[in-house]
């Protein structure tokens, strides 16, 4: 998403809107754990403070993640506020270059960092979870089961 500072650069105006949407290319998805992810709605303004650039942007939308049980797809919505500072003589990721400024990547790695390690499918909570020998116990089940070699510590608990 680039955007062209002129208007603000020059002092004509103070804030610059930045509405629209943005369209995240497959591609970049490879290494991460989004199978797909919605057009991305990006609204929000660019101010201009003397020395630096000031971006406040709400970024939304979809991404689709793989189910921690089962792989199926859930949908997970999101919404982020982006506030970050620009200063034009920083050595970061973004450039200024003839008074335009690309916000990808801005936008890309608060997605990212937004990604839940897991995430769960409805479906998914109801399935019991066992193996060869073995069973997921949950909190509730462990109030019922007695283990059988204290058993005999429940006869001193009436007394």
């Amino acid at each position: 998403m680039i955007i062209d500072l002129t208007k603000l650069m020059y002092g004509q105006i103070y804030k610059l809107p930045v509405e629209g949407k943005l369209v995240i290319p497959t591609d970049i998805l490879k290494n991460t754990d989004i199978r797909s992810i919605s057009p991305v709605k990006v609204s929000g303004f660019i101010y201009n403070n003397e020395e630096e650039l000031d971006l406040e942007v709400v970024v939304s939308g979809v991404m689709v993640l793989p189910c921690a049980r089962t792989l199926k797809d859930v949908e997970r919505p999101f919404s982020i506020e982006i506030n970050e500072s620009i200063d034009e003589n920083d050595d970061k990721y973004l450039k200024i270059i003839q008074n335009r400024l690309d916000i990808f990547p801005i936008i890309w790695q608060y997605i990212l960092v937004d990604v839940p390690l897991r995430v769960l499918h409805p479906d998914a909570k109801e399935e019991p979870i066992y193996g060869n020998g073995w069973c997921l116990i949950t909190e509730d089940d462990t109030k019922e089961v007695i283990d059988p070699r204290l058993a005999k510590l429940k006869e001193y608990e009436k007394e």
